[in-house]
């Protein structure tokens, strides 16, 4: 009797895992249907500002800026060494 629940609850999971991989998929493709038919439905649209096209530049360069800098926080050492 337990091996047939198992069998029976491997067999539920499974087929939910199939169901998940079966949705995700067609929601990537109605994305990618909607990315190819938008730009030709919708109308064009004026060039933004130029400072606002540099938004992404500077916040690269911050990026950049702080995954460089050296860390403030003094790393935890012993002042003695110990040996086994």
């Amino acid at each position: 009797m337990m091996m047939v629940k198992n069998k029976v609850a491997t067999k539920e999971k499974i087929s939910s895992g199939g169901c998940m991989i079966k949705y995700s998929v067609l929601i990537l493709i109605i994305l990618a249907l909607f990315i190819l038919i938008l730009p030709l439905v919708m109308p064009p649209l004026p060039p933004p500002p130029l400072m606002l096209l540099f938004v992404p530049v500077f916040i690269m360069l911050l990026l950049f800026f702080i995954a460089f800098s050296p860390s403030t926080k003094v790393p935890n050492m012993s002042s003695r060494s110990v040996v086994s």
